[in-house]
């Protein structure tokens, strides 16, 4: 019997998934029909190679320069075609893909893959959370003078306000918009310098040129209080939905926290989330008008706010009593030989240490004191001292201003929230409050774009390719998404969680914990008299071919080259 001429046992993994739902997005079709590319000339098409990279960063997270490594231990033919080999996905076709999709214009290309993919899937665009976070970079990036090179035309990689806590560093900002479920549909790449402020405005203008008139007619755009300028409301009025949170340095908030605490009118809604230790809130609303237009104004009480910075303002009430008493004891110790001394002094002393949350008050009462000998040496027998008239100031009754301090608590667990939306038929004051806390889905989408477990450090010298590359990353930030988002979805419907190692139950798992759970996949890969077989090992575990099929696939991915989405 003659041998087979090749056997290799290929560490498959997630890939074959993650290409099964690149393929059912139509990821490769939609990116190629934005670049320019030469068909005839190129072996693989600039889609395949970013989609190679999506891969890398989901499984493998290698550097560039090793993404072929990678590779060669991936069913590349089954990824990619035939006619593919892992030395074709090197670092150089990697970068010329990033160049291309740099001169397509990255936010564009994905809006429109991003856009196509929730039309398809029926992710509703009706509300997007919208946030900016910055990446430091190591580096020393400066602008080129290369006529050829558009590196620096629109990314500045720069210094500005740094959210990683990294201000020696120069940075980049990245802005994006996700739905409810998580799934991003825009993502743009700033200057480092770029403020919030004024990130919005061009955002908001981006999203309308990718959503249709319908869609855009429907969305509540929800962002955090940066939002709220009175020029960026002025540009919003009549344009655009909005969802916000009030900043406090407008007038208005304190006025509405004052009427919604005196007329106590709260209606009490109890948690948002199902857990034990979820927040609890209360909520008031009125309509008034700021800048000559009416908006509504959703006060909101939340126990769990109150106690976080209850505790702190404890903290720094306890440091305010400690630095007072240590001030009042070190005026004490003066006295002073005229009434009109002491009560200059005094008055100066309450100026200086005034505070709003404690009460003290000064006595200053005449006392004999006898006056301190101008001759040296000791007094002489039956010598009667001088006594004199001295004004020493006396404070006492230190004590807390409760109603102050009461005061400041109830305005430490409020909060408003603003919105355009007048009907609260059409969409109540609790909906405002759900689709603020919303933000959330953003903000977990940063974190995870942002944890070395799943994206590790890339080295780029170019501007453009590290703009085109974040791009990239939001790609691989979808199509973790939708893996999540449906997992989760159809495993609701079974009601049966997934047991991990450790007998651990996850009843809402994370895309890290069912990528890595995919990873004990490998393929036999057996090459003979010119054909290829594929077999599957039996030692698959029950986990794994659960989340496939949760997935909507089964383990046919891996051995055939038809694969078609089973049954959702």
């Amino acid at each position: 019997m003659k041998q087979p001429d090749q056997i290799l046992t290929l560490s498959a993994g997630p890939s074959q998934l993650i290409s099964a739902i690149c393929d059912e997005i139509g990821f490769e079709k939609t990116i190629n029909e934005q670049l320019d590319w030469d068909k005839d000339r190129c072996h693989l098409s600039p889609g395949a190679r970013i989609k190679a990279l999506v891969i890398n960063i989901l499984c493998g997270k290698e550097p560039l320069y090793h993404i072929h490594h990678f590779f060669k231990e991936q069913d590349v033919e089954m990824l990619f075609g035939s006619h593919v080999k892992a030395g074709d996905l090197n670092e150089y076709s990697i970068g010329r893909a990033l160049d291309a999709l740099y001169k397509a214009t990255p936010w564009k290309v994905y809006s429109t893959l991003s856009v196509s993919t929730c039309r398809k899937l029926g992710f509703s665009l009706s509300t997007l959370h919208n946030d900016t976070t910055s990446y430091s970079l190591y580096g020393d990036y400066k602008k080129t003078n290369d006529a050829t090179e558009e590196t620096t035309k629109d990314l500045e990689i720069t210094y500005g306000y740094s959210k990683q806590h990294r201000p020696d560093l120069k940075q980049i900002v990245l802005g994006m918009s996700v739905t409810p479920e998580r799934i991003p549909v825009l993502a743009n790449v700033e200057n480092g310098n770029t403020n919030d402020k004024g990130w919005n405005l061009a955002f908001i203008q981006k999203l309308r040129e990718i959503l249709s008139k319908e869609e855009w007619d429907q969305l509540i755009y929800q962002a955090d209080l940066a939002l709220i300028t009175t020029d960026n409301l002025r540009e919003m009025r009549g344009n655009l939905h909005f969802i916000s949170r009030l900043p406090e340095t407008f007038k208005i908030s304190h006025a509405l926290k004052e009427k919604a605490w005196k007329n106590g009118e709260w209606r009490e809604h109890g948690q948002l989330k199902p857990q034990k230790k979820a927040a609890s809130y209360k909520i008031q609303s009125f309509i008034e008008e700021l800048d000559e237009h009416p908006y509504r104004f959703v006060v909101v009480y939340s126990d769990k706010l109150n106690e976080q910075k209850g505790q702190t303002f404890q903290r720094n009430l306890r440091k305010e009593q400690t630095l007072l008493e240590k001030a009042i004891e070190k005026f004490e110790t003066t006295t002073y030989h005229c009434e009109a001394d002491a009560q200059e002094a005094w008055e100066a002393f309450q100026k200086a240490h005034s505070s709003h949350y404690f009460h003290y008050s000064c006595a200053i009462q005449p006392e004999q004191q006898a006056e301190k000998r101008t001759t040296r040496g000791r007094p002489k027998k039956g010598e009667t001292p001088t006594m004199i008239t001295v004004y020493p100031p006396r404070l006492h009754n230190l004590k807390e201003n409760e109603e102050a301090i009461e005061e400041k608590k109830r305005k430490l667990s409020t909060f408003i929230l603003i919105t355009d939306k007048l009907d609260r038929d059409e969409l109540s004051d609790v909906d405002v409050l759900q689709t603020y806390k919303g933000q959330e889905a953003a903000e977990t989408r940063f974190l995870l774009l942002k944890d070395p477990r799943l994206i590790d450090g890339f080295f780029l010298k170019k501007p453009s390719r590290i703009e085109a590359l974040r791009i990239v990353i939001v790609m691989a930030l979808l199509i973790y998404g939708i893996l999540e988002h449906r997992v989760r979805k159809n495993r609701k419907q079974e009601e049966k969680p997934l047991v991990l190692a450790g007998n651990s139950k996850l009843f809402r798992p994370t895309g890290q914990v069912l990528l890595k759970e995919l990873q004990e996949i490998k393929v036999i890969y057996i090459q003979q008299n010119g054909k290829v077989l594929r077999y599957l090992p039996d030692n698959i575990g029950e986990q794994a071919k659960r989340i496939l099929e949760l997935a909507g696939y089964d383990l046919s991915i891996y051995v055939s080259k038809k694969k078609e989405k089973v049954a959702n």
